[in-house]
């Protein structure tokens, strides 16, 4: 809902500084930070006020305000943590409550949010924000009359407040009082001309009394003023729709697709208008979308199969039929209509059992309620069509900046392998250090001493042709003169590894143990060079296809004895190695998890990403990939902790992958 981002620009304003500070380092970060929060900077907030938090944790307004910029980029869980932590700290501050309320209802924990709320106005009764933020609450657990109470509260303390008249005019809407709403989003507009909201409030309410024309005149006020905001374009293509001007509503539609790309209600809406055009394949391109976005939509399954039965696909009517089945058992028009399919097939029997199946929903239905038996098994569903509708109902753009990474559309994956990389320092051949740890064993030996820096990192760096020279050169120098020295063959394999010359690598590592069989590092990495050939062997041996021969015949063939994963028994052997020489190894833990991920040992890979955080506590990648794991196993309450943790750590995908998993 649109009060969410609204509401905290507005109490980000009012917050006050209850604590003096005292040093100057500490009130340059606050400032620091409360400008990047200002500014919509949230990752860059975060950060500034763990460098606050880690020196002074006794002050609890660092806290307060890193938890709001997490709950800015939508990590309620988060937020809450923080606030909570405010709270320990200085248990009489009224904002604290306020915001973790706020999170609370964010997380659909209403009744613990209405409880903080209330200790908020029992520290500070004449706050209208609270208020606001308690018949918003309200409206979500669709308690509507006493939301307008809190909004008429609002408005006796700031009466000039926009948002809390749009606030009542949603609420009064939705007990069907129109009238009233629609003079509440006028007093909005009197306050505030360009009050996007307000317009698009309005219009909705003019198309819900069948008003279209009025209630186009207000989405295209709406979109002069924003013509980047997704949601009128939407709102105006189904006003038009409802019209009769189909050609309107789809030119609004692609343009709701050009500013988001992953709305699938829009593609929904699409769809729909194609099926009634008999466009089929242009709609059975926009349903396909939809189930990319959304997998669980019932309804897209159901029109898919509707879909290809119109291209005489019946085995995939059959196959989308039973996805609406599964996602949603009491789907009788999904019984029918499969039913209808395997009839076309022949499969009598299979087609009776569906039919059946589907009379004994609609009978159990009707004698639970007044509808009578007109198409009544066609309402058993309906809970899910309204969940379709609320779908992304705040349309997110695809504007990410000012730090809104969580709009972002990224590609879900594990991050990668670390593995030591090496650094020429001379002011020669500098070159910028790829993001990642510093490997301090390695630097404190003489290996510093000869203009190289090592650094262990998942992001694959490589040299310059000419870089490469001079350093070869150089390495080719060294070995010339201590040709037994273990190092040194080291050395050459991590320079050629980054060169991408895996066997020239392999054998350098290879006589680094030959060497010094208990050399860490030399495993580490040479497992590291095993993985990427194994995963590149089985990439090829999977591309190419099986010939067989048999009896003097000779056929092509996918084999289904192929194994699920590459054969990484020489990267498991030098993994276990190191962590039996060295078993604080963090690095080593974190890729023997990931290796144990892509064998499909999910388990194994949680134990040995805990091993690895409880040796290394910031160890973001770690946290970022356990919450994967965890969120494969269906404990998503603990994955959206790790995701929290690893966002504050600075990897900003985590709230990407918060904002999917973890409000819902």
């Amino acid at each position: 809902m649109a009060w969410k981002g609204k509401m905290m620009v507005v109490v980000l304003l009012m917050l006050v500084v209850s604590q003096a500070i005292a040093q100057l380092n500490v009130e340059y970060f606050m400032n620091k930070g409360r400008n990047e929060l200002f500014s919509d900077e949230n990752t860059q907030a975060i950060q500034t006020f763990n460098t606050l938090i880690r020196s002074r944790p006794d002050l609890p307004e660092p806290h307060l305000l890193r938890g709001l910029a997490k709950y800015n980029l939508g990590d309620y869980r988060g937020a809450e943590f923080d606030f909570t932590r405010c709270i320990m700290l200085d248990a009489y501050n009224p904002h604290a409550y306020h915001y973790r309320g706020v999170a609370r209802s964010s997380l659909f924990d209403y009744y613990n949010a209405l409880d903080d709320f209330k200790k908020s106005i029992a520290r500070r009764p004449n706050n209208p924000y609270v208020y606001l933020s308690r018949g918003a609450t309200k409206m979500q657990m669709k308690n509507y009359q006493d939301a307008i109470v809190d909004f008429d509260t609002v408005l006796l303390y700031q009466p000039d407040l926009e948002v809390a008249y749009l606030n009542r005019a949603i609420a009064k809407s939705m007990t069907k009082d129109y009238e009233g709403a629609i003079r509440d989003c006028n007093s909005a507009l009197k306050l505030n001309f360009f009050y996007v909201d307000a317009y698009a409030k309005r219009g909705s309410i003019k198309s819900e009394t069948g008003d279209f024309r009025e209630a186009m005149k207000d989405f295209d006020q709406a979109i002069k003023i924003d013509d980047k905001d997704p949601r009128n374009y939407f709102l105006r293509g189904a006003a038009r729709i409802n019209s009769g001007d189909t050609t309107g509503a789809l030119a609004d539609f692609a343009r709701v697709i050009s500013l988001d790309p992953l709305n699938d209600l829009t593609f929904y809406n699409r769809a729909l208008i194609m099926l009634q055009q008999k466009h089929y394949e242009l709609a059975l391109n926009d349903l396909n979308r939809v189930l990319e976005i959304n997998p669980e939509n019932v309804y897209t399954w159901y029109n898919r199969g509707f879909t290809k039965i119109k291209l005489g696909d019946y085995r995939g009517a059959i196959d989308d039929y039973s996805h609406a089945i599964e996602i949603f058992p009491d789907f009788a028009a999904a019984w029918m209509s499969r039913s209808s399919a395997r009839q076309e097939l022949n499969d009598h029997e299979g087609a009776k059992q569906d039919y059946d199946m589907a009379i004994a929903i609609i009978n159990a239905v009707n004698s639970e309620d007044d509808f009578g038996p007109v198409n009544r098994s066609f309402q058993a569903d309906s809970v899910y069509l309204q969940k379709i509708i609320e779908f992304e109902a705040d349309f997110n753009s695809n504007n990410v900046a000012g730090g809104r990474i969580q709009n972002r559309s990224v590609y879900i994956q594990l991050k990668p392998n670390f593995t030591i990389q090496y650094y020429p320092t001379d002011s020669v051949i500098a070159e910028q250090r790829t993001t990642g740890y510093e490997y301090s064993p390695l630097n404190k030996n003489k290996f510093n001493n000869r203009n190289f820096s090592f650094n262990i990192s998942p992001a694959k760096h490589t040299f310059s042709d000419a870089n490469a020279q001079y350093v070869n050169d150089r390495i080719d120098s060294v070995m010339y003169f201590d040709p037994f020295n273990a190092e040194n063959y080291f050395r050459s394999g991590t320079v050629n590894s980054m060169l991408l010359n895996y066997n020239e690598a392999l054998i350098a590592f290879n006589r680094a143990l030959e060497l010094n069989s208990k050399y860490t590092e030399a495993l580490f990495n040479r497992a590291n060079i095993n993985f990427e050939l194994a995963e590149h062997q089985y990439s090829m041996e999977e591309s190419m296809p099986k010939i067989t021969i048999s009896k003097g015949v000779t056929s092509i063939n996918a084999s289904d004895q192929e194994p699920a994963f590459p054969d990484f028994s020489k990267v498991l052997e030098d993994l276990d190695r190191v962590l039996k020489l060295d078993p604080t190894m963090s690095f080593a833990w974190y890729n023997r998890a990931n290796i144990k991920n892509r064998m499909r040992d999910f388990e194994g890979a949680l134990h040995d990403y805990t091993v690895a955080i409880g040796l290394q506590p910031n160890f973001a990648e770690a946290f970022y990939n356990r919450a994967l794991t965890l969120i494969y196993l269906k404990n998503t309450a603990d994955a959206c902790l790790d995701l929290s943790t690893a966002g504050e750590l600075g990897i900003h995908e985590a709230y990407n992958v918060i904002k999917r998993y973890c409000n819902k």
